[in-house]
């Protein structure tokens, strides 16, 4: 891909420069991939489990919009390129969070406020025992 707005390029010493970006994206998101899995399956603590996985989520988003859509924030068509892209997602982020805010508010019209132990069995005292059934 040749970058817009940039008058005349050399094709091999562009498709060289985007075949080692395609490289170096791939090898970044290969390593934060095998980051996050040896996070998890390490003695750390759960909570900086979570830490380090989002914080290698967050890298290989960046990395994957840098690398392969090729935004940045340098120029005026790859600010547009970045506005459309921050558009999107936070258009994404409102439909998410008003499913889920839909969602809970069907259920608590459904079943009403869940409260502690409300799914637990009656105790024997709260249910007397039934009368055993004798043949006169």
């Amino acid at each position: 891909m040749t970058k817009p707005n940039t008058g005349n390029l050399d094709p091999g010493e562009t498709a060289s420069h985007e075949l080692r970006s395609y490289a170096v994206g791939f090898v970044v998101s290969a390593a934060l991939t095998i980051a996050a899995f040896a996070a998890v399956l390490s003695d750390l603590s759960t909570t900086m489990k979570i830490i380090i996985v989002c914080v290698a989520a967050l890298l290989q988003v960046s990395t994957h919009l840098a690398k392969f859509l090729h935004l940045s924030i340098h120029g005026r068509q790859s600010r547009e390129d970045l506005l459309l892209v921050l558009f999107s997602a936070s258009l994404l982020a409102i439909m998410a969070g008003g499913t889920v805010w839909i969602l809970s508010d069907l259920r608590s019209r459904m079943h009403g406020p869940m409260e502690e132990g409300a799914m637990t069995h009656p105790s024997s005292d709260a249910v007397p025992p039934a009368a055993p059934l004798t043949r006169r």
